[in-house]
């Protein structure tokens, strides 16, 4: 009975912190394998769709019969774009290896070769009058452009932004998973050791009475090793447990709502790039900036995301998503008193108090701080994950130990019958 109970203990441990490391490896490549490179395509896309619409914003402006001067910074745009259009690539090849989600990347790659096809054909068009007036690009461009960016918004960004959600959804069913696991393998661990320990115990007293002997050395040594399997891989077990709902309630759920943010705000970026260009068909995205700048400030909330240690950083972001809200009251103010040619150096200069440097300000702040939450995740569930290294081996170790320690335990009675 002894050695059935060893046995049973032993397979409880091992299996147990097997399955609740392969658990929360799980998470942890859903997470930041999966939902963090879905979040990274969402922003790229976005900020892909702002720099195709800044190209065709700045133009030429004659200043005499023999000079003309270029208004705006197309060179940036495109090289932005250039270095987006890579990265999507990029993050799509990474998420290739998904093969669960095959058919939506299909469908994304395929909306992305017709946003492509009609950005650049918009580009070519908007080329073929190089010294045309800021703001004002040829009507056939803007009427391209105006299609790419419903290509983008109702069908590419509505496709990852899908994909983001499953991996979203599947990160909560994991952490939820591994949370109960450990907790279940805890007390599997924690009924199986008390039922071993009970079982050594009565043994040990029932050779003291029936052979006046009151310890056996043997057997207290096979004790000790199951009290400290028993306690050690139910602490382990629970430890887990707890760390990976506190990785999800001080990391994940906080990261969520800035990675929702960073693509909220490169939608409104992107938004804001074409309402500029669009002319007659701006009405739209207006209303539509107007709406995810309301959003930007609901989900840039600290208020029941962050501790007192992380305010200031949540504050630094509020602070430089204001310069951007500036910047585009003041891209308003400009076009309306009819200056496109200081609306178009306000949208695409690469200096302060204009819409490029401060979105990039902004962004890559916000994408700090994200990370940041990110990092603090991954931290916690590997801390969960290693607090179970070498669980597999030490249960076997100590209780294969302990199981020989029984045999050593009962040589003095099987003498009685030689």
């Amino acid at each position: 009975m002894a050695v059935v109970l060893l046995a049973a203990l032993c397979a409880t441990a091992v299996i147990g912190s097997v399955s609740v490391r392969h658990d929360i490896g799980r998470l942890r490549t859903s997470v930041a394998e999966r939902a963090a490179v879905a979040d990274q395509l969402r922003f790229a896309l976005s900020d892909l769709d702002a720099q195709r619409a800044d190209t065709l914003a700045p133009g030429t402006v004659v200043v005499d019969a023999t000079h003309s001067e270029i208004v705006g910074d197309e060179i940036n745009a495109l090289i932005t774009a250039r270095q987006r259009r890579a990265q999507i690539s990029d993050l799509l090849r990474r998420l290739s290896a998904d093969t669960a989600h095959a058919t939506d990347l299909r469908a994304i790659f395929d909306a992305l070769g017709r946003y492509d096809d009609i950005s650049g054909q918009a580009s070519y068009v908007d080329d073929q009058d190089p010294v045309r007036p800021p703001g004002k690009p040829p009507a056939v461009a803007v009427s391209m452009n105006v299609q790419a960016g419903d290509v983008m918004t109702d069908t590419l960004l509505k496709d990852v932004d899908a994909l983001s959600a499953g991996y979203q959804a599947q990160a909560g069913q994991l952490r939820d998973e591994a949370h109960d696991a450990a907790r279940r393998w805890a007390l599997a661990v924690g009924v199986l050791g008390t039922l071993t320990l009970l079982h050594l115990l009565r043994w040990q007293r029932e050779l003291a009475r029936d052979y006046r002997r009151l310890l056996n050395p043997a057997l207290v040594a096979a004790t000790a090793a199951v009290l400290a399997v028993a306690l050690a891989g139910g602490l382990a077990l629970v430890s887990a447990a707890g760390t990976v709902s506190s990785a999800s309630r001080e990391g994940l759920r906080p990261w969520n709502r800035l990675a929702e943010a960073r693509a909220v705000a490169a939608q409104a970026a992107a938004t804001e790039s074409r309402w500029f260009v669009h002319g007659s068909f701006a009405a739209q995205d207006e209303a539509r900036f107007d709406a995810m700048t309301k959003e930007l400030g609901v989900l840039l909330s600290p208020d029941g995301y962050a501790g007192a240690a992380e305010r200031p950083a949540y504050e630094d972001v509020l602070t430089r998503f204001g310069h951007f809200r500036a910047d585009d009251r003041k891209l308003r103010a400009q076009q309306a008193a009819g200056d496109t040619e200081g609306a178009a150096r306000t949208l695409t200069d690469v200096a302060r108090g204009a819409v490029a440097f401060d979105f990039w300000d902004f962004a890559t702040t916000l994408d700090g701080l994200a990370a940041s939450r990110l990092d603090d995740f991954t931290r916690q569930v590997d801390d969960a994950r290693g607090a179970l290294d070498g669980w597999p081996a030490v249960p076997a170790g100590a209780l294969g130990a302990a199981a020989a320690l029984v045999a050593v335990g009962l040589r003095r009675r099987y003498a009685e019958y030689r």
